[in-house]
């Protein structure tokens, strides 16, 4: 798919038409309109408190759009994406390379995954050492307490 591989990814923002926290319905518009294909799965979040589900849309290989109460809250990219955040962090830069781009970058051993407060998250493989997911996603992210209580959606909701 070669739909938004020429987009520069901007943390807190989005990519191309598709926005962090744009609703549900306009996701899927932006979708359709575009003939992406993607198929769709709900991780309930049994026992968690609140108990929120996520909803998520798997363009395959390729990104998977996250939503929490109707509102995209992450983006993430894998597989064939060919295009870069803005700093140009990509699938298969090289952990150390990301580190030297953003000396900010730090490991989160309880998620195993490199988290930049610039707005984006990366997944490596210890095989390899190099980046196989980004991620970005809203502010709130950055504060569980904020990010965990769900009062961010009504900032989205129009």
């Amino acid at each position: 798919m070669k739909y938004l591989d020429n987009e520069i990814v901007k943390p807190f923002v989005g990519i191309g038409q598709i926005k962090l926290g744009m609703n549900y319905e306009d996701a899927i518009k932006v979708l359709k309109d575009n003939n992406i294909v993607y198929s769709m799965g709900i991780d309930p979040n049994k026992g968690c408190t609140p108990e929120v589900p996520w909803k998520k849309f798997f363009v395959k290989d390729y990104m998977v759009l996250w939503f929490a109460k109707d509102v995209l809250w992450q983006i993430s990219f894998e597989g064939e994406f060919k295009g870069s955040l803005e700093n140009g962090i990509k699938i298969g830069t090289s952990i150390e390379d990301a580190q030297s781009i953003d000396d900010e970058l730090e490991y989160d051993d309880w998620n195993e995954i490199w988290s930049s407060d610039k707005g984006y998250r990366l997944v490596d493989t210890v095989e390899s050492n190099k980046v196989i997911i980004f991620s970005i996603f809203i502010k709130e992210v950055l504060d569980d307490d904020v990010f965990y209580s769900y009062n961010w959606v009504k900032n989205y909701k129009k």
